[in-house]
Protein backbone atom coordinates (compact mmCIF):
# COMPACT_ATOMS: atom_id res chain seq x y z
CA UNK A 1 0.00 0.00 0.00
CA UNK A 2 1.88 3.03 -1.27
CA UNK A 3 -0.62 5.49 0.29
CA UNK A 4 -0.46 3.79 3.69
CA UNK A 5 3.36 3.70 3.72
CA UNK A 6 3.48 7.38 2.84
CA UNK A 7 0.98 8.47 5.50
CA UNK A 8 2.49 7.51 8.84
CA UNK A 9 2.73 9.15 12.22
CA UNK A 10 2.18 12.90 12.45
CA UNK A 11 1.89 13.43 8.71
CA UNK A 12 -0.79 10.73 8.56
CA UNK A 13 -2.79 12.46 11.32
CA UNK A 14 -2.55 15.83 9.55
CA UNK A 15 -3.76 14.39 6.23
CA UNK A 16 -6.58 12.41 7.87
CA UNK A 17 -7.69 15.42 9.92
CA UNK A 18 -7.88 17.53 6.77
CA UNK A 19 -9.85 14.82 4.97
CA UNK A 20 -12.32 14.50 7.85
CA UNK A 21 -12.86 18.27 8.03
CA UNK A 22 -13.37 18.58 4.28
CA UNK A 23 -15.92 15.78 4.30
CA UNK A 24 -17.77 17.21 7.31
CA UNK A 25 -18.07 20.76 5.97
CA UNK A 26 -21.05 20.21 3.65
CA UNK A 27 -22.87 18.12 6.25
CA UNK A 28 -22.24 20.78 8.91
CA UNK A 29 -23.69 23.49 6.68
CA UNK A 30 -26.78 21.41 6.05
CA UNK A 31 -27.20 20.59 9.74
CA UNK A 32 -26.81 24.22 10.84
CA UNK A 33 -29.31 25.47 8.24
CA UNK A 34 -31.85 22.75 8.98
CA UNK A 35 -31.65 23.22 12.74
CA UNK A 36 -31.90 27.00 12.28
CA UNK A 37 -35.02 26.54 10.14
CA UNK A 38 -36.57 24.50 12.97
CA UNK A 39 -35.46 27.09 15.55
CA UNK A 40 -36.94 30.02 13.61
CA UNK A 41 -40.22 28.18 13.03
CA UNK A 42 -40.42 27.32 16.72
CA UNK A 43 -39.59 30.87 17.75
CA UNK A 44 -42.35 32.24 15.50
CA UNK A 45 -44.91 29.72 16.77
CA UNK A 46 -44.11 30.68 20.36
CA UNK A 47 -43.77 34.45 20.04
CA UNK A 48 -45.01 35.77 16.68
CA UNK A 49 -48.54 37.23 17.14
CA UNK A 50 -50.01 35.75 13.96
CA UNK A 51 -48.86 32.20 14.66
CA UNK A 52 -48.85 31.70 18.42
CA UNK A 53 -52.55 31.41 19.24
CA UNK A 54 -55.70 29.95 17.67
CA UNK A 55 -56.78 29.38 14.08
CA UNK A 56 -59.13 32.35 14.43
CA UNK A 57 -56.25 34.52 15.55
CA UNK A 58 -54.33 33.57 12.40
CA UNK A 59 -57.40 34.40 10.30
CA UNK A 60 -57.50 37.84 11.92
CA UNK A 61 -53.93 38.60 10.90
CA UNK A 62 -54.52 37.33 7.36
CA UNK A 63 -57.49 39.70 7.00
CA UNK A 64 -55.52 42.58 8.50
CA UNK A 65 -52.72 42.01 6.02
CA UNK A 66 -55.15 42.00 3.10
CA UNK A 67 -56.74 45.26 4.22
CA UNK A 68 -53.37 46.95 4.68
CA UNK A 69 -52.29 46.00 1.15
CA UNK A 70 -55.66 46.76 -0.49
CA UNK A 71 -54.79 44.45 -3.38
CA UNK A 72 -57.88 42.96 -5.01
CA UNK A 73 -56.02 40.09 -6.67
CA UNK A 74 -54.78 38.95 -3.26
CA UNK A 75 -58.36 39.03 -1.99
CA UNK A 76 -59.44 36.88 -4.93
CA UNK A 77 -56.79 34.29 -4.04
CA UNK A 78 -57.88 34.39 -0.40
CA UNK A 79 -61.56 33.96 -1.26
CA UNK A 80 -61.15 31.35 -4.02
CA UNK A 81 -58.14 29.45 -2.66
CA UNK A 82 -57.71 30.26 1.05
CA UNK A 83 -55.12 27.53 1.61
CA UNK A 84 -52.91 28.91 -1.16
CA UNK A 85 -53.26 32.40 0.26
CA UNK A 86 -52.30 31.18 3.73
CA UNK A 87 -49.13 29.66 2.29
CA UNK A 88 -48.28 32.98 0.60
CA UNK A 89 -49.01 34.85 3.84
CA UNK A 90 -46.74 32.58 5.88
CA UNK A 91 -43.93 32.88 3.34
CA UNK A 92 -44.17 36.68 3.44
CA UNK A 93 -44.25 36.80 7.23
CA UNK A 94 -41.25 34.47 7.57
CA UNK A 95 -39.29 36.48 5.03
CA UNK A 96 -40.13 39.69 6.89
CA UNK A 97 -39.17 38.09 10.22
CA UNK A 98 -35.82 36.77 9.00
CA UNK A 99 -34.64 39.67 6.89
CA UNK A 100 -36.33 42.71 8.45
CA UNK A 101 -38.12 42.74 11.80
CA UNK A 102 -36.16 40.02 13.63
CA UNK A 103 -33.02 39.69 11.56
CA UNK A 104 -30.66 39.79 14.54
CA UNK A 105 -32.71 37.14 16.34
CA UNK A 106 -32.51 34.87 13.28
CA UNK A 107 -28.73 35.41 13.06
CA UNK A 108 -28.37 34.60 16.77
CA UNK A 109 -30.28 31.34 16.29
CA UNK A 110 -28.02 30.39 13.39
CA UNK A 111 -24.89 31.14 15.40
CA UNK A 112 -26.24 29.18 18.37
CA UNK A 113 -26.86 26.17 16.14
CA UNK A 114 -23.34 26.45 14.68
CA UNK A 115 -21.97 26.39 18.23
CA UNK A 116 -24.14 23.35 19.02
CA UNK A 117 -22.74 21.44 16.04
CA UNK A 118 -19.21 22.45 17.05
CA UNK A 119 -19.78 21.24 20.63
CA UNK A 120 -21.25 17.99 19.37
CA UNK A 121 -18.21 17.34 17.18
CA UNK A 122 -15.76 18.21 19.97
CA UNK A 123 -17.59 15.86 22.30
CA UNK A 124 -17.53 13.08 19.66
CA UNK A 125 -13.79 13.61 19.15
CA UNK A 126 -13.12 13.40 22.90
CA UNK A 127 -15.17 10.22 23.27
CA UNK A 128 -13.48 8.55 20.30
CA UNK A 129 -10.01 9.52 21.55
CA UNK A 130 -10.79 8.28 25.05
CA UNK A 131 -12.06 5.01 23.56
CA UNK A 132 -8.67 4.14 21.98
CA UNK A 133 -6.42 5.09 24.89
CA UNK A 134 -5.84 1.45 25.79
CA UNK A 135 -6.09 0.00 22.30
CA UNK A 136 -4.97 2.33 19.49
CA UNK A 137 -7.13 1.23 16.59
CA UNK A 138 -8.38 3.56 13.83
CA UNK A 139 -11.41 1.38 13.13
CA UNK A 140 -12.49 1.58 16.77
CA UNK A 141 -11.84 5.33 16.88
CA UNK A 142 -13.82 5.88 13.68
CA UNK A 143 -16.78 3.74 14.81
CA UNK A 144 -17.05 5.71 18.05
CA UNK A 145 -16.74 9.08 16.29
CA UNK A 146 -19.24 8.30 13.52
CA UNK A 147 -21.66 6.71 15.99
CA UNK A 148 -21.69 9.90 18.07
CA UNK A 149 -22.57 12.21 15.16
CA UNK A 150 -24.64 10.00 12.85
CA UNK A 151 -28.02 11.43 13.94
CA UNK A 152 -27.12 14.93 12.76
CA UNK A 153 -24.15 14.67 10.41
CA UNK A 154 -23.23 12.49 7.44
CA UNK A 155 -19.76 10.99 7.32
CA UNK A 156 -18.31 8.17 5.18
CA UNK A 157 -15.61 6.37 7.16
CA UNK A 158 -14.62 4.15 4.21
CA UNK A 159 -12.21 6.77 2.87
CA UNK A 160 -10.23 6.74 6.11
CA UNK A 161 -9.16 3.10 6.24
CA UNK A 162 -5.66 3.42 4.76
CA UNK A 163 -4.15 5.63 7.46
CA UNK A 164 -1.59 4.67 10.07
CA UNK A 165 -2.30 6.68 13.24
CA UNK A 166 -0.16 6.36 16.37
CA UNK A 167 -1.16 9.53 18.25
CA UNK A 168 -4.92 10.01 18.54
CA UNK A 169 -4.66 13.02 20.81
CA UNK A 170 -2.71 14.76 18.06
CA UNK A 171 -5.34 13.66 15.51
CA UNK A 172 -8.06 15.13 17.72
CA UNK A 173 -6.20 18.45 18.00
CA UNK A 174 -5.63 18.61 14.26
CA UNK A 175 -9.34 18.00 13.55
CA UNK A 176 -10.36 20.64 16.11
CA UNK A 177 -7.92 23.04 14.47
CA UNK A 178 -9.42 22.31 11.04
CA UNK A 179 -13.00 22.61 12.28
CA UNK A 180 -12.49 26.04 13.88
CA UNK A 181 -12.52 28.07 10.61
CA UNK A 182 -15.43 25.96 9.31
CA UNK A 183 -17.49 26.77 12.41
CA UNK A 184 -16.58 30.44 12.03
CA UNK A 185 -17.77 30.29 8.43
CA UNK A 186 -21.02 28.61 9.56
CA UNK A 187 -21.68 31.43 12.03
CA UNK A 188 -21.36 33.95 9.22
CA UNK A 189 -23.60 32.10 6.76
CA UNK A 190 -26.17 34.11 4.87
CA UNK A 191 -29.68 33.31 6.07
CA UNK A 192 -30.59 32.88 2.40
CA UNK A 193 -28.53 29.68 2.49
CA UNK A 194 -31.41 27.93 4.26
CA UNK A 195 -33.46 27.93 1.06
CA UNK A 196 -31.04 25.44 -0.48
CA UNK A 197 -31.84 22.71 2.02
CA UNK A 198 -34.75 20.39 2.73
CA UNK A 199 -36.02 22.12 5.85
CA UNK A 200 -37.29 25.69 5.49
CA UNK A 201 -38.92 27.72 8.28
CA UNK A 202 -41.84 28.80 6.10
CA UNK A 203 -42.57 25.24 4.96
CA UNK A 204 -42.39 23.96 8.55
CA UNK A 205 -44.99 26.55 9.56
CA UNK A 206 -47.12 25.86 6.48
CA UNK A 207 -47.18 22.15 7.35
CA UNK A 208 -48.14 22.92 10.95
CA UNK A 209 -50.72 25.63 10.33
CA UNK A 210 -52.43 24.25 7.23
CA UNK A 211 -53.08 20.77 8.62
CA UNK A 212 -56.68 21.60 9.46
CA UNK A 213 -60.11 21.82 7.83
CA UNK A 214 -60.31 23.84 4.60
CA UNK A 215 -63.98 23.36 3.69
CA UNK A 216 -65.74 26.60 2.75
CA UNK A 217 -69.26 27.80 3.43
CA UNK A 218 -71.40 27.12 0.33
CA UNK A 219 -73.10 30.51 0.70
CA UNK A 220 -70.21 32.90 1.35
CA UNK A 221 -66.90 31.00 1.07
CA UNK A 222 -65.83 31.48 4.71
CA UNK A 223 -63.39 28.75 5.80
CA UNK A 224 -64.37 26.26 8.50
CA UNK A 225 -62.34 27.05 11.61
CA UNK A 226 -62.09 23.50 12.93
CA UNK A 227 -58.43 22.69 13.60
CA UNK A 228 -59.01 18.99 12.83
CA UNK A 229 -58.64 18.13 9.14
CA UNK A 230 -61.24 15.35 9.03
CA UNK A 231 -63.71 16.15 11.80
CA UNK A 232 -66.74 14.26 10.50
CA UNK A 233 -69.42 13.72 11.77
CA UNK A 234 -69.00 17.13 13.41
CA UNK A 235 -70.34 19.70 10.96
CA UNK A 236 -68.36 22.59 9.49
CA UNK A 237 -68.85 26.01 11.03
CA UNK A 238 -67.33 29.46 11.23
CA UNK A 239 -68.22 32.28 13.68
CA UNK A 240 -68.09 35.06 11.08
CA UNK A 241 -69.68 34.81 7.66
CA UNK A 242 -69.74 37.26 4.73
CA UNK A 243 -72.21 38.71 2.25
CA UNK A 244 -72.90 35.98 -0.33
CA UNK A 245 -72.30 38.31 -3.28
CA UNK A 246 -68.58 38.24 -2.49
CA UNK A 247 -68.35 34.80 -4.10
CA UNK A 248 -70.84 35.64 -6.85
CA UNK A 249 -74.26 34.70 -5.48
CA UNK A 250 -76.92 36.70 -7.30
CA UNK A 251 -80.66 36.84 -7.73
CA UNK A 252 -82.00 34.21 -10.12
CA UNK A 253 -82.39 35.60 -13.62
CA UNK A 254 -80.76 38.91 -12.60
CA UNK A 255 -77.32 40.49 -12.39
CA UNK A 256 -78.01 41.60 -8.82
CA UNK A 257 -75.29 40.42 -6.44
CA UNK A 258 -76.57 39.30 -3.04
CA UNK A 259 -75.64 41.86 -0.40
CA UNK A 260 -77.00 39.89 2.56
CA UNK A 261 -74.83 37.95 4.97
CA UNK A 262 -75.70 34.26 4.79
CA UNK A 263 -76.44 34.34 8.52
CA UNK A 264 -79.31 36.68 7.68
CA UNK A 265 -80.45 34.59 4.71
CA UNK A 266 -80.85 31.38 6.75
CA UNK A 267 -83.16 33.27 9.10
CA UNK A 268 -85.30 34.64 6.23
CA UNK A 269 -88.23 33.23 4.26
CA UNK A 270 -86.31 33.39 1.01
CA UNK A 271 -85.29 30.43 -1.16
CA UNK A 272 -82.24 29.48 -3.23
CA UNK A 273 -81.22 27.16 -6.05
CA UNK A 274 -78.75 24.58 -4.64
CA UNK A 275 -76.85 24.44 -7.95
CA UNK A 276 -76.58 26.88 -10.84
CA UNK A 277 -78.55 24.50 -13.06
CA UNK A 278 -81.08 23.35 -10.44
CA UNK A 279 -84.76 23.43 -11.45
CA UNK A 280 -86.02 23.57 -7.87
CA UNK A 281 -85.49 25.82 -4.87
CA UNK A 282 -84.87 25.19 -1.18
CA UNK A 283 -85.92 27.48 1.67
CA UNK A 284 -82.87 29.06 3.28
CA UNK A 285 -84.26 28.06 6.67
CA UNK A 286 -84.04 24.43 5.53
CA UNK A 287 -80.71 24.75 3.70
CA UNK A 288 -79.36 21.45 5.04
CA UNK A 289 -82.11 19.56 3.19
CA UNK A 290 -80.41 20.59 -0.06
CA UNK A 291 -77.90 17.84 0.72
CA UNK A 292 -74.26 17.69 -0.34
CA UNK A 293 -72.15 20.52 0.96
CA UNK A 294 -75.17 22.31 2.45
CA UNK A 295 -75.89 19.35 4.74
CA UNK A 296 -72.34 19.43 6.09
CA UNK A 297 -72.55 22.99 7.42
CA UNK A 298 -74.12 24.75 10.38
CA UNK A 299 -74.82 28.41 9.63
CA UNK A 300 -76.15 30.18 12.71
CA UNK A 301 -79.10 32.50 11.89
CA UNK A 302 -78.54 36.19 12.58
CA UNK A 303 -74.90 35.67 13.43
CA UNK A 304 -72.36 38.48 13.79
CA UNK A 305 -71.80 40.71 10.77
CA UNK A 306 -68.25 41.98 10.51
CA UNK A 307 -67.83 45.65 9.60
CA UNK A 308 -64.74 44.43 7.75
CA UNK A 309 -66.74 42.85 4.93
CA UNK A 310 -69.02 45.89 4.61
CA UNK A 311 -65.91 48.03 4.12
CA UNK A 312 -64.48 45.48 1.68
CA UNK A 313 -67.56 45.55 -0.57
CA UNK A 314 -67.58 49.34 -0.65
CA UNK A 315 -63.83 49.56 -1.26
CA UNK A 316 -63.81 46.99 -4.07
CA UNK A 317 -67.32 47.43 -5.45
CA UNK A 318 -66.21 48.03 -9.04
CA UNK A 319 -63.62 45.23 -8.96
CA UNK A 320 -66.17 42.74 -7.60
CA UNK A 321 -68.74 43.74 -10.22
CA UNK A 322 -66.21 43.34 -13.00
CA UNK A 323 -64.90 40.04 -11.60
CA UNK A 324 -68.37 38.47 -11.35
CA UNK A 325 -69.86 40.39 -14.29
CA UNK A 326 -72.70 41.37 -11.96
CA UNK A 327 -73.86 44.53 -10.19
CA UNK A 328 -74.63 45.72 -6.68
CA UNK A 329 -78.02 47.09 -7.73
CA UNK A 330 -81.68 46.44 -7.01
CA UNK A 331 -81.98 44.00 -4.13
CA UNK A 332 -78.17 44.03 -4.00
CA UNK A 333 -77.85 47.78 -3.61
CA UNK A 334 -75.19 48.60 -1.00
CA UNK A 335 -76.72 50.17 2.15
CA UNK A 336 -75.69 53.79 2.52
CA UNK A 337 -74.49 53.30 6.11
CA UNK A 338 -71.90 50.79 4.91
CA UNK A 339 -70.07 53.53 3.04
CA UNK A 340 -69.16 55.37 6.24
CA UNK A 341 -66.70 52.72 7.43
CA UNK A 342 -62.99 53.42 7.01
CA UNK A 343 -60.19 50.92 6.56
CA UNK A 344 -59.01 51.73 10.08
CA UNK A 345 -62.44 50.88 11.48
CA UNK A 346 -62.57 47.69 9.41
CA UNK A 347 -59.25 46.52 10.85
CA UNK A 348 -60.23 47.53 14.38
CA UNK A 349 -63.45 45.55 14.02
CA UNK A 350 -61.35 42.41 13.58
CA UNK A 351 -59.77 42.91 17.00
CA UNK A 352 -63.17 43.51 18.58
CA UNK A 353 -64.85 40.49 17.00
CA UNK A 354 -62.04 37.94 17.06
CA UNK A 355 -61.10 38.71 20.66
CA UNK A 356 -64.62 38.24 22.00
Amino acid sequence: MIFRSFCKGSSSAVVLAKLICEQLKASMTKAVCNSTAISIAGEMRDNYPAFKESRLNLEKYVLKSLAEKEDFDSYVTYIRNPKKHLKNFIKEEVKKYIFTTHKQKAVSLLQKNADNISNQLNCALSKATEKVKENENLKVWMEEFVGSIKNDLTFDAACCQEFDINNYEFLKEEIEKGLAPIVKEMKNLSLKKMHHFRLKPDQILIDQLSNCCWETCPFCGAVCTNTVKDHSPEKHCVPYHRPSGIIGWHGSGTVELVIDFCTTLVASDRKFYPLSDSDYTVPYKQYQTAGGKYAEWVVTPAGSKLIYWKWFICRFKEELEKYHNMKFVGHGDIPSDWRKYTKKEAIESLDEMFNM
